[in-house]
């Protein structure tokens, strides 16, 4: 039985079912009336809702004579035919006939002045009956999980639905500002959730209670505007009608619209799908992306594992029957690629299979996830055959090496010299660098010594550096200084080659005397090791093939029996985050240690260096080349423009 009155407050149309003072907390509950009979509040300076049955003579409980002038309302509360019968009673409050109230639940507010309704805006007749139904359907979803909620429609003066209250609701009950259970009790639908208005759902309500018959929402979108700024929820809903209210329950789907969202973007990005294939119901379930990758419309619907079969490259089909006996015989995962023809084209699809057994270990159903790796296959086919071309270009690159420059495991012994080299290049995939030495007899009885480095690696820098060391062993027996080989090589690099940069060291040494003369082109300085003091040897010059116009000289040096020069390119001494000073006065020290130890005998002075000395960089190429002199004349003088350590 449904049981509501219209209720307006002052000049505004708040409305509020029987019951509402109480739902709200405006006032004191109100006392319980007899079933079908309804009391008209006074208006009093008193907060409370006044709802009076007894012998006040504002209102009266009990039968009215008739024609009385009394201001309230006469209800008879004898037995009403229609309440008797279990009917909707029609309500008339007061002699308005606005306020006749049809079959659905009315609330009735006098808007006539009165001196205290600023205090107490809302006059509201109490139907004991309906609050005795919101506990009972209160205690009903007290028991019941998740969200649902039970709510009285609100009529204005015509009779026409405005707004809703919820007067019970689950204690699971959540809405989307974060209400949970009892909170969510006296909420209006139309003030908490003002979007709601014209929507589905709006509709749905409205549609339940004049039916009878259960609605069903699915995917229902609402939308709040919060700050100019619209959020989005999607919500399953049920609506049905009980007791002249509303009873409806609802389930965020936001979880699942995104769960489905995120495994969508996902097979998406891994460019894969998932299908299942029941064997006994013959169900074939395929995802959005399966279809996709396979080039099939969904309209089609899926394939079978026969008709997939019939896709499947030839030479691949023991394969499938591989699978089928994997399915038949285990239900642990099963992986396998095959070749697939799609369209035009053949895609390679990686299969990973999982199949369902019942208790006999008969199959029911294949679970599988497909992935196209085609062009992750290819991807690997193009880098095994590139790996095969370095292979071979490694191979050819190092039997180039040993042709431009052999390194030699003994010590070359020349007039007055013993001279231990050793090349080392920072690509071993690639055996070829830009580091470079020479170390020559010439047709006159001296020895061309020399070191470089071109810039880069690879075969480009090899070219430019077999170039360049021809050049200098060229030059040299042509009779030229030192000075005048850079100065020559720097002008022939400016003109044929004006993308290369390289440094050099030259020098000469003259047997006869004992004398060195040398110069470098933008290269760190020789070494002299004599005894167990290290000095370095400085004569610059400016970086080969920046300047065409530059010009190099020589500085000379005496040297010794058993003095050791140490010659090699920037990768020995240069490290990340220190500067080749620092390098050099530590492969000074290096050396010092080295031979200083006192078992060190004058033959094992030039094994000793070379075992001493270690690349400071491995991503660069290294090249160190050790003179030992040999021979005895007379001392010489000390030599010129030397740093002393040690």
């Amino acid at each position: 039985m449904r049981k509501d009155t219209i209720l307006k407050s002052g000049n505004d149309a708040d409305l509020l079912p029987y019951g509402g003072a109480d739902v709200l907390n405006r006032g004191v509950p109100a006392a319980p009336l007899p079933r079908g009979q309804l009391a008209k509040a006074p208006r009093t300076a008193d907060p409370a809702l006044a709802v009076a049955c007894g012998p006040d003579p504002a209102v009266a409980c009990g039968p009215t004579p008739a024609g009385t002038a009394d201001p309230a309302p006469a209800l008879a509360a004898g037995p009403d035919p229609a309440v008797a019968a279990g009917l909707d009673p029609v309500v008339a409050v007061g002699p308005d006939p606005a306020l006749a109230v049809g079959p659905d639940p009315v609330l009735a507010a006098d808007p006539g002045p009165g001196p205290d309704s600023a205090a107490d805006p809302f006059h509201v007749a109490v139907d004991p009956g309906l609050s005795q139904a919101a506990a009972d359907i209160q205690v009903m979803l007290d028991v019941m999980p998740g969200s649902a909620s039970w709510a009285v429609p609100l009529r204005d003066e015509a009779g026409t639905v405005v707004d809703f209250l919820h007067l019970a609701a689950t204690p699971e009950a959540e809405d989307i500002h974060g209400r949970r259970g009892a909170e969510l009790v006296g909420v209006r639908t139309r003030q908490a959730y003002p979007s709601v208005v014209g929507t589905p759902l709006w509709q749905a309500f409205l549609q339940a209670l004049e039916t009878g018959e259960t609605e069903c929402l699915s995917g229902y979108e609402h939308v709040e505007d919060t700050d100019g700024v619209p959020h989005r929820s999607f919500y399953s809903l049920r609506i049905a009608r009980l007791s002249g209210g509303l009873l409806n329950s609802w389930t965020r789907d936001d979880a699942v619209l995104r769960l489905e969202a995120l495994l969508s973007r996902t097979e998406r990005l891994g460019n894969l799908g998932w299908g299942r294939w029941n064997l006994v119901t013959g169900e074939i379930v395929w995802s959005s992306q399966l279809y996709l990758i396979h080039g099939r419309d969904p309209a089609e619907g899926p394939l079978t594992l026969e008709e997939y079969s019939a896709l499947v490259h030839p030479d691949d089909l023991p394969v499938i029957e591989r699978a089928k006996s994997e399915w038949a015989n285990s239900p642990e995962p099963h992986e396998f690629e095959v070749r697939v023809r799609i369209g035009d084209g053949v895609r390679t699809i990686h299969v990973s299979t999982e199949a369902v057994h019942d208790v006999a270990g008969r199959p029911l159903e294949i679970h599988g996830i497909m992935q196209d790796v085609t062009d992750r296959r290819r991807a690997a086919d193009d880098l095994a055959a590139a790996n095969r071309r370095l292979e071979e270009e490694n191979r050819l690159t190092a039997d180039l090496q040993n042709v431009i420059m052999p390194v030699r495991e003994e010590p070359h012994v020349l007039p007055g010299l013993r001279v231990a080299a050793r090349y080392q290049p920072a690509e071993t995939a690639a055996y070829l660098g830009g580091d470079w030495y020479q170390v020559i007899g010439l047709a006159d009885g001296d020895v061309l010594l020399a070191v470089g480095d071109v810039a880069g690696h690879g075969l480009a820098a090899a070219s430019a550096m077999a170039k360049l060391r021809h050049a200098i062993t060229g030059l040299a027996f042509a009779d030229h200084d030192p000075a005048q080989i850079l100065t020559t090589l720097n002008r022939l690099l400016c003109k044929l080659r004006p993308d290369v940069l390289a440094t050099a060291l030259v020098a000469r040494y003259h047997p006869a005397d004992r004398t060195l003369r040398w110069t470098h082109a933008g290269h760190p300085p020789m070494l002299l090791a004599r005894g167990t003091h290290v000095e370095r040897l400085l004569h610059p010059g400016v970086l080969l093939g920046v300047f065409d116009d530059a010009s190099y000289t020589c500085g000379t040096v005496r040297l010794r029996p058993d003095d050791l020069l140490a010659m090699f390119t920037d990768g020995l001494i240069e490290k990340r985050g220190r500067d080749l000073y620092e390098g050099l006065d530590l492969l000074s020290g290096a050396l010092v240690t080295a031979l200083g130890q006192p078992s060190i005998a004058a033959g094992d002075r030039l094994t000793a260096a070379m075992e001493a000395v270690v690349p400071g960089n491995e991503t660069d190429d290294t090249c160190l080349m050790i003179a030992q002199v040999t021979g005895t004349l007379s001392p010489p003088a000390p030599p010129p423009h030397v740093r002393r350590y040690g």
